[in-house]
């Protein structure tokens, strides 16, 4: 597995569940996970930018 298909892999990971934890948030009408959901989305976009560099 290449340094990019990891990256790949991970930054899918973390979209779901990013999306995940925003549900959750929705759901139970509660801050901190869509927040942190957020975040993941945040890292996985990071990643990708990441990888567009090398």
């Amino acid at each position: 597995m290449t340094q990019n298909q990891k990256l790949n892999l991970i930054s899918i990971l973390l979209v779901l569940i990013a999306i995940a934890m925003i549900v959750i948030g929705i759901i139970s009408k509660i801050l901190p996970p869509p927040l942190t959901g957020i975040g993941f989305l945040v890292i996985a976009w990071g990643f990708q930018l990441f990888k567009r560099e090398k």
